[in-house]
């Protein structure tokens, strides 16, 4: 009966051993792709990025805008004359390929070109803000005045935190678009993005993205 419960535990510790045996050496000779390990991330970006654009010279990308924005009369920074729309793209080209805009600020500073008597006056009280994008207005922004009468010279600033669209438009095309109504002067824009990429930049790149702030 001894001798019978021996041979039982002696083949049993043989197939634990062929087992492990047979485990590890397939674990050696078969390397574990980086890709499929589980490695737990905390946040922390390799190479974060930070950019200021600012509006300067004149530039517009014409998809972004509809033909009748394009055929109106346009007017660029601290321009007074009335009648006169401000169009202006931003555009970012990427320093690397792996890289994503997490954030971005947009703050414009104006001031009225003529006084506005009520929010529906064909003054500057009837006035809006447009981000644009393919011909679009991204929805969640619009007015600019209030409360209604003010007088000629009205300052404004909008400071936006660009939505989830806005930000969706900004990694697939590199552009934002902005269109501000006719009777109102533009004083700046400019655009703070900031986000992440997952490789260091080539020294041209890295020359192009600082050659944008």
């Amino acid at each position: 009966m001894k001798v019978q419960k021996s041979k039982r535990y002696a083949l049993f510790a043989t197939l634990i051993a062929t087992f492990l045996f047979g485990t590890i050496s397939g674990m050696a000779q078969r390397r574990i792709p980086v890709e499929e390990i589980a490695l737990p991330i905390k946040g922390n970006c390799p190479n974060p990025i930070a950019i200021t654009l600012n509006a300067t010279t004149p530039n517009v990308v014409n998809a972004d805008f509809t033909p009748a924005m394009l055929a109106a009369p346009r007017s660029f920074l601290n321009d007074p004359a009335p009648n006169k729309s401000f169009l202006y793209t931003f555009q970012w080209k990427r320093p690397q390929r792996c890289c994503e805009i997490t954030r971005a600020v947009l703050t414009v500073k104006m001031k009225s070109n003529q006084p506005g008597q009520s929010k529906t006056s064909a003054d500057a009280g009837n006035d809006g803000f447009a981000l644009m994008h393919l011909g679009t207005a991204i929805p969640g922004y619009s007015g600019l005045y209030g409360p209604w009468p003010f007088n000629v010279g009205q300052p404004v600033t909008k400071t936006l935190i660009l939505t989830a669209p806005a930000l969706s438009y900004l990694n697939s095309h590199g552009t934002v678009s902005i269109y501000v109504q006719d009777d109102t002067m533009v004083l700046s824009a400019t655009l703070q993005i900031s986000g992440c990429c997952l490789t260091t930049p080539s020294p041209r790149s890295a020359e192009e993205s600082n050659n944008q702030q």
